[in-house]
Parts: C-alpha cells; structure tokens; sequence
C-alpha cells in the first residue's frame, strides 16, 4: 500500500472511531468548537504522558530507563488526537499532505537562509506584486470567473475595490476568497524581471524580497514562498510588511547605509522610498503615474534598462 493511501485509511480509521461519539455532518460551529476545546486538552495531556516517559525533571539525580514503547503508543494518541480535529473541521488526509509540503518547504527555506548572514553586500529591496508576479492579470482575470467582473487592466486605480463594491461585493472579502482559494498559485511570471533579479544577485546584491502581502493569512504566507521557489526566482530573504519604508529604516541594512535602491510598483511605496532619499525604480504604469516625477523615481518600462541602471547607481 502506498504511503497517501496508508495515510488516507488513517484518517478513514479515525472518523470511524469519531462517529461514535459524535455526528460531524450535523454539529453546529459552536459545537465543532467546543468539541475542538477537548480534544485539544486531550491532545495535551497525551503530550504530558509521553514526557513522562523521559527524564525530564533535571533536578532528579536518580534517572530512569527511557520507557520506549510508552514513546510509541502515546505518540500514537497524539497523532489520532490530532486527526479527530482534522476529520472535525472536514480536512481529509491529501488536505493534510499538501499542508505538510507547504510548510516543509517554508521552514527548509528560512532555515537555509538564515544559515547564511547578511556580510555587508549592497541590498536591493524587491516587490513581488507587479514587478516579478503579475497579481493584477490574474486576480482580474479570476474576478471575471469568480464573479462575472472585469477591471480594465488599464486603469488608473492602484486597486480595483470601485469595480468589487459596484458589484455589491466587499473588496477585502473578495481577496481574502483569492487567497483561500489558492489563486495566489496560479498567478503567472515576468519571466524578464526574474531573470533580472536573478542577474542582480548573481552580480553579489543582496536580494531582499518585501511584499505587502499579508502574513497574517498562512495560505499567502505559503503561497507566496510556494511562488518564488516554483518559479526560480532567486533572492536572501523574504519578509512581510505593509510599511515598507518603516520596515527597511528599522533593518541592519538601513543602518549600515547598504541599501542601493528598491524596485516597486506602488505609488505609495515608492513615494515614501523617494521622499525618505532611497532611489526606487519603478515599472511604468498607468496607476502609478503621479509618481513618475518625483525626485529618487526611476521609471522603467524595460528590465535590462533597470539593471544597467542600478549597476550604475
């Protein structure tokens, strides 16, 4: 037997033990959180038991055999605890190993990462939205198949909240439904612009990757490292803030004055970059355009103009 199909009868073996104590088609939210309560304190003292089979009381010099098979069954219990909240909030075994993935991936990519110190080199700060990944192409293009909406692609508006609420659809609602529906993975490359970053950091730049994206919300957390390892974009780092200048001017690299420029297409953004003196280059939009003159503002509209650029600063 396969080790998914191992894992599925886990999951169908435990719902099967759940179903006499409980009928989860028919338990009310409130009731799936009550439950969730004690199987969680269940889950806990499962946890409890299985330390006591170790030495773990330090003051003790007495020490006792390490109780192995109690290590096993009781880990055992702790798994099947933890199954039973799964099977109770509907999640079956492949919902189980794709999450797996994702965060095997997100703690090898931080781990590998901060192994390796930031030693001075200059550092280019990089958005991901609109610069490397093209968000607004594909969250208009799933408007239109989630909701029957179409933005124009062209529009002036940073945003396309006019278009959601004319629709008499809540804006942040609809996103969030974007993230929890995994769009965030089916959001195509700008194959030139990775292939200029990754020119960027192979020439010795730090790479720091900083999107507004909100962190917060686990699937985008996942998602977005899921992206730029799917589509080889090389970088040092990567981090989460909606205040992006804040976030640079409390770093090491701002302390140390390492920061060549950042490369962003927000209007906000780059305006609080250009005004607080850090050069950004800025991909040439519609909805950027009232900071296309502004002092530190580098507009582009060609990827190996914006290297040059930069190797030049």
């Amino acid at each position: 037997m396969r080790r998914a199909d191992k894992l599925k009868e886990i999951f169908q073996i435990q719902k099967k033990f759940n179903d006499y104590f409980y009928d989860v088609e028919n338990l009310s939210f409130e009731e799936k959180e009550e439950i969730t309560k004690s199987l969680s304190l269940a889950l806990h003292a499962e946890v409890s038991d299985l330390v006591s089979a170790l030495n773990y009381k330090a003051h003790k010099v007495q020490r006792k055999d390490i109780q192995l098979d109690k290590i096993l069954y009781e880990s055992v219990d702790i798994v099947r605890y933890v199954v039973a909240i799964l099977n109770l909030w509907n999640f079956n075994s492949s919902d189980f190993e794709s999450a797996f993935v994702d965060k095997d991936l997100y703690l090898n990519s931080n781990l590998k990462r901060s192994q390796e110190a930031w030693d001075g080199q200059p550092v280019i700060i990089v958005d991901l939205d609109d610069v490397v990944i093209k968000f607004r192409e594909g969250f208009i293009r799933w408007l239109g198949k989630e909701f029957d909406i179409y933005p124009d692609l062209n529009s002036k508006e940073y945003y396309t909240t006019r278009a959601v609420k004319k629709a008499g659809l809540n804006p942040e609602r609809v996103f969030a439904e974007f993230i929890k529906n995994r769009g965030l993975r089916d959001l195509l490359q700008d194959q030139q612009m990775i292939d200029a970053i990754n020119n960027l950091k192979e020439e010795g730049y730090w790479i720091q990757l900083l999107t507004a994206r909100p962190s917060e919300e686990l699937t985008c957390l996942y998602d977005t490292y899921w992206w730029v390892k799917t589509f080889g974009l090389s970088y040092d780092r990567l981090d989460f803030s909606t205040e992006k200048y804040r976030w640079c001017a409390q770093s090491e690299y701002f302390d140390k004055g390492s920061i060549v420029c950042a490369i962003d297409d927000s209007p906000k953004h780059a305006a609080e970059y250009a005004k607080h003196g850090i050069p950004v280059f800025l991909p040439a939009q519609k909805y950027n355009v009232e900071v296309h003159d502004m002092k530190n503002v580098n507009v582009f509209s060609d990827s190996d103009e914006m290297v040059e650029r930069i190797k030049r600063l």
